[in-house]
């Protein structure tokens, strides 16, 4: 304990001043937070009963486990198997469990902390605003250590459970699995409040009925705080309960010390030692590819090499997930209403793939320009121009999320019931219109690239990055216009004419598009024909010219800001430039 609170103390007195301007915004941040929710429970308290108090208690707490586990598993991570100071501590004759048992009491420095107290002080001010019994307190305390524990536990348990799962040559692609696994199990305890009651979740909880069943853990502690706020000792069991299943979380994370933690360690740093079997190579004829070619297959391999590159896609899967999963088992039968409305189903989900592609496409573009920090050496001795680097990078930035989006676009299309003629043109409509993001993101790329070795997904500055998400939108919502002038009845015009008269951007579109639909009721096919030329040219035109920009900063040379994870002196130094 002693060395780790030197090695914290040195940490934070030797940090940027950047980094403490940082931390008092957050801490402000926090304390306004804070704030809003004790004036909320000093001016609510009234209507917060017994019963109604326990409810809240119920879903709070689950929240607080589901936070704990999802924010808090990189935390976890990192004290397990990237900690520094690991590499001396296990040469020491210090036996595994003291140095485990360190890093778990470390681990409540952060997420689990923030969470206590973000906890225990409105539960005081409530107690006091309450006239709540002494006894009230203490039960508080202990209950959110609790509660703290099993899930800081369970984050644990993931960690030294998945790492002797994974191969040691994927063990790059850990955390992105981790997080993956951690969304979908926090969605599924979210959603598990409502799957146990037929009435909305809010409804239950102000009309004082049970959340949860009796044998579940959750309402054990809020049935321990509620009773004990009226100085009744039948929070005696319950409180038990909840030592008892917080020491067996606790027992069985120790349980696993010895192979999760120092052999995951070994095997997560210094690989598995197995020796893989080489395959005789078959005589063939070398194929020499266009260089726009071969550019994009080392994308392609660099992709397949390392499953944290697909991390941007994580979020939109998830999304994805969790619609499904409600739409078949929330038992509602929204989505199921909108099958065999095509008219309807179709134009709202090109709305919402495009808006997809704009937050996915120009980042996922951006993100190969940083890629080369370790390989730039090798690009300059190779006999290409920057027009082909580019141009290799651009295709296969392009085609990679075009396809994922495409086949979940034709699944969905299948559910919905589309027409062959809607699946055609929403692919075709989107692959045209998803190249100018792509052009959008290369250069941004080009112009603020910076390299992450243990986060491939901080591969650009905070500047370029806001840049490029505001450029993104601003061509979605320029797109949006010849694909509405498309799919708007020309009967529409007067509906459009009246928005047309509003000032702004909005009145600014809404008049030319009642321009287009009054051109539309003369001659309906010449407008859709135009308004495609229109989306081609200009998505195809800004592509080139954001491809030719970048091909040009890429033959001056370019500077790749490498991110310094340790004070050892840095691989590639400072900067990177020349690629």
């Amino acid at each position: 304990m002693k060395n780790q609170w030197k090695i914290f103390w040195n940490t934070a007195r030797t940090q940027p001043k950047v980094n403490y301007i940082s931390y008092l915004v957050l801490f402000i941040v926090f304390l306004i937070l804070l704030n809003w929710v004790i004036r909320g429970i000093w001016f609510m308290g009234d209507a917060i009963t017994e019963a109604v108090l326990a409810g809240l208690l119920s879903y709070s707490f689950l929240m607080m486990i589901g936070f704990i586990i999802l924010l808090g598993l990189p935390q976890v991570f990192k004290h397990l198997y990237s900690a520094t100071d690991l590499n001396l501590l296990f040469t020491m004759p210090i036996p595994t469990n003291y140095i485990f048992w360190i890093k778990y009491i470390q681990s409540f420095v952060g997420v689990p902390l923030i969470m206590f107290v973000l906890y225990i002080v409105p539960l005081f001010v409530y107690g006091l605003f309450a006239g709540a019994h002494i006894l009230y307190y203490p039960v508080v305390l202990f209950t959110l250590l609790f509660v703290i524990l099993i899930g800081l536990s369970i984050a644990y348990l993931l960690n030294l459970i998945l790492v002797q799962i994974i191969p040691a040559s994927r063990a790059n692609e850990f955390m992105s699995v981790m997080g993956a696994l951690a969304g979908l199990l926090v969605y599924v305890i979210f959603l598990f409040p409502g799957r146990t009651n037929e009435a909305p979740l809010p409804e239950v909880i102000l009309s004082g009925l049970p959340l949860f069943p009796d044998w579940f853990p959750l309402t054990w502690a809020s049935n321990a705080i509620t009773a004990a706020s009226t100085g009744s000792l039948s929070f005696i069991m319950p409180f038990l309960l909840m030592f008892v299943l917080a020491s067996v979380f606790v027992l069985v994370t120790s349980m696993l010390v010895d192979r999760g933690f120092r052999t995951g360690w070994v095997k997560l740093n210094e690989g598995s030692g197995k020796k893989r079997k080489k395959r005789t190579a078959k005589k063939s004829r070398s194929k020499l590819n266009h260089p726009i070619i071969a550019v994009g297959k080392k994308e392609w391999f660099s992709l397949k090499r390392d499953m944290r590159e697909w991390l941007s896609f994580i979020p939109i899967f998830i999304f994805m997930f969790v619609f499904v999963f409600s739409a078949f088992f929330s038992g509602d039968g929204n989505v199921n209403d909108l099958r065999g409305f095509p008219e309807i189903t179709w134009p709202i989900a090109q709305v919402i793939l495009l808006f997809v592609y704009a937050i996915t496409n120009a980042q996922f573009a951006s993100f190969s320009v940083a890629r080369e920090a370790k390989s730039t050496w090798i690009l300059e001795i190779l006999p290409l121009t920057g027009k082909e680097i580019v141009f290799g990078k651009l295709w296969i930035s392009w085609l990679v999320p075009f396809v994922l989006f495409t086949v979940i676009e034709l699944a969905a299309g299948v559910y919905l019931g589309w027409t062959p003629v809607q699946f055609i043109g929403g692919i075709v409509m989107k692959a045209i219109l998803s190249v100018g993001m792509s052009g959008i993101g290369m250069w941004f790329g080009a112009i603020g690239a910076k390299y992450n070795p243990e986060n491939p997904q901080n591969r650009l500055r905070f500047a370029p990055a806001l840049l490029m998400m505001i450029a993104s939108f601003v061509y979605f919502f320029a797109v949006l216009i010849p694909f509405a002038i498309s799919l708007i009845p020309a009967d529409a015009a007067e509906l459009v004419g009246e928005v047309g008269n509003m000032d702004g951007f909005i009145g600014t579109a809404a008049g030319f598009i009642y321009t287009a639909l009054v051109w539309k009721q003369a001659s309906a096919t010449m407008v859709i024909i135009a308004g495609t030329l229109f989306a081609l040219i200009g998505s195809f035109g800004i592509a080139y010219l954001f491809a030719v920009f970048s091909a040009r900063r890429i033959e001056r040379g370019i500077n790749i800001e490498i991110v310094q994870t340790s004070a050892a002196k840095p691989l590639f130094g400072k900067r990177s430039g020349g690629l």
